[in-house]
């Protein structure tokens, strides 16, 4: 348990309230676990996971190279113990930073460690690449599998001619800038030896370069440089399938006003942003045929896309576009993989005409593809069709997502991270206020979609509303919410439920903590579910919080039926007490510092 809370303060100085993921190496337990009842967990930073959650795979990995195009921004939770991770003889590795240097041998630029937890001083490496090239490796053989990642905790740069190669047998994480400010090639390997290899950063880790002529390796691809979104366009519009990477953070300011998609190319290439931001975007489109984002679209059905690692800040995106691809504050419509990516600013859909469904949303408007470890700052807003904090509409796949911004639509629906859901959803959260006809905390309209292991605080005002989800005719399990909804009909997780057959309109192992209350009309409340319309046995495990709901009638859990089976009541304490009956605890943990000591998701816990 020592090295537990050891390992816990060191990543604790790593909290930013961006949730970057770490690793779960083979062997590590979760302290979540260890600690339920017994020991008080800690959230801290998470760190790059490495999953392989998309079904689609990237152009590199198409050609044969398991290790190419494998890098991502993790967001929001880390792979099976959340945030909480215990320090085992697995978890060693090679750190960059300001401590003197440790257990690692540098033989004419190589260094390699000599033992498990090695360090590398940053001015002994900066002193190295001022007279030659530097290689910094996790090692070889059975060291190499103990010793497995590489991560930079300490800013450095150089001016000189020297290559910086950093080698890890699976991952490497940049938590401080790294600068190539002479001519110097920066060479990047991942996965070398192991599988599963990520590239991350945290939320101050970039690598940038004096120019656009410092050659970058990354898994021995050769990545063209770029500058500017201008230079970018370009370089798409003549390489649609390239291997592209942004040299440095760009401010857009002295671009102006887009009136179309900057990127207007259909891009099937790979787009790796290094941790480094564009700020200031601004769009204004006033096509109403319009799919409009920085990108308008990447990948298609048949050809992969990768955008990763790359940050979209203080944009401004406004449409008047009916187009069902709709808009985004990245891409207007995604066919291939998002991965480590985020936008904050604005984005806006001014279309009125109810004829139309146009999807708007804080990251991509409709999402066909894959989004992984990506999240939203947005605000976003619309008068009809979908809404949400990260896509108006999902038709593929979210994991390890997240969204923040507030959400209003004031025609149809708008969802924290969603405003509709056709694919599926896991590992994901929102906090957004939301505000709409039918709303819901995480999701609008679930249907048909599932939603897994998810989460959604924030509160929500509708005609139709749920903290979780406003309508459901689909799946849910192991989720909860906290938010406050009000409107017509009113659950504390879900509006209404549905069911267009036995096996849609299902509920499993899920809670609700948050005030359900009717803004008139005859239809009352719902602790849980405002209306429930499913089968009977489509509830399992279900619950709402009679201290905190405003509900105490225990016959109460569906506004409509009342007694419905499969949803009970219980009290604050009684949640906090241990985990209800039928949640898996290899799913839900409960601890007193985390949740209030009500039960949450150990994949993903609450921010701090």
């Amino acid at each position: 348990m020592l090295a537990c809370f050891h390992r816990l303060e060191r990543l604790q100085r790593n909290w930013v309230g961006l949730h970057f993921d770490r690793w779960r190496p083979a062997g590590m337990r979760c302290c979540a676990s260890i600690n339920a009842g017994k020991m008080p967990a800690v959230p801290v930073a998470p760190r790059p996971v490495s999953v392989s959650s998309s079904s689609r795979s990237t152009p590199e990995e198409r050609n044969g190279d398991s290790k190419k195009g494998r890098f991502g921004l993790a967001a929001s939770s880390a792979l099976g113990c959340g945030f909480v991770l215990c320090a085992t003889g697995a978890n060693a590795v090679v750190t960059i930073s300001s401590k003197p240097t440790f257990a690692m041998s540098c033989t004419s630029g190589f260094c390699a460690p000599t033992a498990k937890n090695a360090v590398l001083n940053v001015s002994d490496l900066e002193t190295m690449l001022a007279s030659g090239n530097v290689k910094v490796t996790t090692g070889s053989g059975a060291l190499a599998k103990q010793v497995r990642d590489i991560e930079v905790w300490a800013a450095f740069s150089w001016s000189s001619a020297s290559t910086l190669t950093l080698d890890a047998y699976r991952s490497i994480t940049v938590n401080q800038p790294i600068s190539d400010a002479g001519t110097g090639a920066v060479t990047l390997a991942t996965g070398d030896g192991g599988s599963g290899g990520l590239l991350s950063f945290g939320q101050k880790g970039r690598i940038s370069f004096l120019g656009t002529g410092n050659p970058l390796t990354i898994n021995g691809n050769a990545y063209t440089l770029v500058s500017n979104i201008a230079a970018l366009a370009n370089d798409i519009a003549n390489s649609p399938s390239g291997l592209y990477a942004l040299a440095n953070n760009y401010d857009a300011t002295p671009d102006g006003t887009y009136h179309s998609a900057p990127i207007r190319t259909v891009f099937t290439g790979t787009l790796e942003g290094l941790g480094n931001v564009i700020s200031h975007l601004s769009i204004r489109n006033g096509q109403k045929l319009g799919t409009i984002g920085l990108f308008r679209q990447i990948g298609t059905s048949s050809s992969d896309a990768l955008v990763e690692n790359l940050g979209v800040a203080q944009e401004k995106v406004r449409g008047i576009t009916h187009n069902v691809n709709g808009e985004g504050g990245l891409v207007g419509m995604n066919a291939g993989t998002l991965r480590g990516d985020w936008t904050s600013g604005s984005v806006t859909n001014a279309q009125t005409h109810f004829g139309y469904a146009p999807n708007t949303g804080g990251l991509v408007g409709l999402n066909d593809g894959v989004i992984e470890r990506s999240f939203s700052l947005a605000a976003v807003s619309a008068s009809v069709g979908a809404a949400g904090g990260l896509v108006g509409n999902n038709l593929g796949n979210i994991t390890y997502s997240h969204t923040a911004g507030d959400v209003t639509n004031t025609g149809q629906h708008a969802g924290g991270l969603a405003g509709g859901n056709e694919g599926s959803i896991s590992e994901s959260y929102a906090s957004g206020s939301v505000s709409g006809t039918t709303v819901g905390g995480l999701v609008a309209y679930n249907g048909p979609g599932t939603i897994t292991q998810s989460f959604a605080t924030g509160q929500v005002t509708g005609y139709t509303a749920g903290g979780l989800v406003g309508y459901n005719l689909a799946t849910i399990s192991n989720a909860y919410s906290t938010g406050a909804a009000t409107g017509y009909v009113v659950g504390g997780l879900v509006g209404e439920n549905d069911a267009t057959d036995a096996a849609s309109g299902r509920i499993s192992s899920s809670y609700a903590t948050g005030d359900a209350s009717s803004e008139g009309g005859n239809q009352p409340p719902g602790g849980l579910i405002g209306v429930d319309n499913s089968a009977a046995g489509n509830l399992t495990n279900t619950y709402w919080d009679t201290t905190t709901s405003g509900i105490t009638d225990p016959s109460q859990g569906a506004g409509s039926p009342s007694n419905d089976p499969g949803i009970a009541g219980l009290t604050t304490a009684q949640l906090q007490s241990g985990l209800p009956a039928g949640f898996d605890s290899s799913v839900w943990a409960e601890s007193s510092v985390i949740n209030g000591g009500l039960p949450y998701l150990i994949a993903v816990p609450p921010p701090k």
